[in-house]
């Protein structure tokens, strides 16, 4: 088949490696450079993780794991590392039954995971004393957690693509998309390229393309801020982890130091609704809310230097599960996207997931994914701190003898 691609983040470049691998013909679009400096994608850093997915661990769990040895592979043909596993903390205000990340441990376990366990507050202290962690706090370390380095990997993903025969139309915007008797065209100021299927990943920016789906996808905007920290080697790599905190309230996050020389700060909970043009610099309330937090929880990076800051998009779904389909009412043009802030790690293995759902196959790892009744209109958000693929799955009560 030919197959067009719009939009070349980790969804869309990810898709197109693993269907040119199939053998398939795949040309991608996109309105920028690659990678494009506004895309979801395009970051220092983002983390892998295989916890906080109680919703659905047996897909999320194995589509992670797969992805991390995908990643590993690739990074050998790219002659250059993009993949750290550093470890990673969670310092959490409780470790119930029930709770999400409480969830993920029990299943980590049940998969035989010798990696992953629970701190208490004085076995945080010891092991990591960067942070400052109260008596009531429980640490959750996960050996097998690290980071890539998103921005360089999409670039050198782009370069292997190349290499494998797909052509890449950087700086070329998609002005709409259309299904015919014959497959999906894709329009573009200089013309019209006519493909057997038609796969739409274009972040931040489906609405653009899809409306019908579009409206249904929220775009936050996500601040990070950058420091360059006074004893570089309390915060490599191995000493310290990706680490996350105060996951009930604004979520931070960050990084150890990056190759870049600074740390990265960020916070998972979404962010203002913003159209996806909106400007990408972050705010000085921002800047001020971060160094409050440090100053509290890492008093050594508080100390350290602000380089910079910027913002990020997220492309939210209802439920923060991704969208794997065709567009209803068409067989021709396959949406895939929705990445809701913890897309990229997977992207080593949503290439194959989108391959299959291009070639009508079954995968039991994206039927999670399909449209169904998920996209209902008035469909909307119910928390910003909440993510539904966190959330354990709730079971029924026994029925009464």
């Amino acid at each position: 088949m030919k197959v067009g691609v719009v939009g070349a983040g980790i969804f869309g470049i990810a898709a197109a490696l693993a269907l040119r691998e199939r053998g398939h013909a795949v040309a991608v679009f996109d309105q920028g450079p690659v990678p494009h400096p506004h895309a979801s994608s395009t970051d220092v850093a983002k983390a892998i993780r295989r916890t906080s997915y109680a919703s659905a661990n047996d897909t999320y769990v194995e589509l992670v794991e797969r992805a991390a040895r995908q990643w590993r592979e690739w990074q050998t043909r790219f002659g250059t590392t993009v993949y750290h596993r550093t470890g990673g903390l969670t310092i959490l205000p409780s470790f119930a039954p029930g709770s999400p990340m409480y969830e993920s441990w029990r299943y980590l376990q049940a998969r035989g995971a010798t990696d992953a366990e629970v701190l208490s507050a004085p076995e945080v202290r010891a092991r990591f004393p960067q942070f400052t962690v109260r008596d009531d706090e429980v640490g959750f370390y996960d050996g097998w957690r690290g980071y890539l380095e998103s921005g360089r990997a999409v670039t050198l993903l782009a370069r292997l693509a190349r290499a494998e025969g797909v052509e890449i139309h950087e700086e070329t915007p998609v002005l709409r998309v259309e299904d015919d008797a014959d497959g999906g065209r894709v329009v573009v100021a200089h013309g019209v390229h006519s493909f057997d299927r038609v796969v739409v990943a274009a972040g931040v920016w489906v609405g653009r393309l899809l409306p019908h789906i579009g409206c249904h996808v929220e775009v936050t905007r996500q601040q990070m801020m950058f420091i360059e920290v006074e004893n570089p080697g309390r915060f490599v790599g191995g000493t310290l982890p990706v680490w996350s905190m105060e996951p009930d309230t604004d979520s931070w996050y960050g990084f150890p130091l990056l190759r870049e020389g600074y740390v990265k700060v960020s916070k998972d909970l979404l962010g203002e609704v913003v159209d996806p043009d909106v400007d990408r610099s972050s705010t000085p309330e921002f800047v001020e809310q971060a160094m409050v937090f440090l100053h509290r929880r890492i008093p050594e990076m508080a100390a350290g230097k602000v380089v910079g800051s910027r913002s990020c998009l997220y492309a939210n779904t209802p439920d923060d599960h991704f969208v794997i389909d065709w567009v209803p009412g068409s067989q021709r043009i396959l949406v895939a996207g929705g990445g809701s802030g913890h897309g990229f790690k997977f992207g080593g293995s949503i290439g194959a997931v989108i391959a299959d759902a291009v070639e009508d196959k079954d995968n039991p790892l994206g039927r999670l994914f399909r449209i169904g009744e998920r996209l209902r209109a008035g469909d909307r958000r119910q928390s910003r701190v909440a993510r539904g693929f966190a959330q354990p799955v709730a079971t029924a009560p026994p029925s009464p003898q």
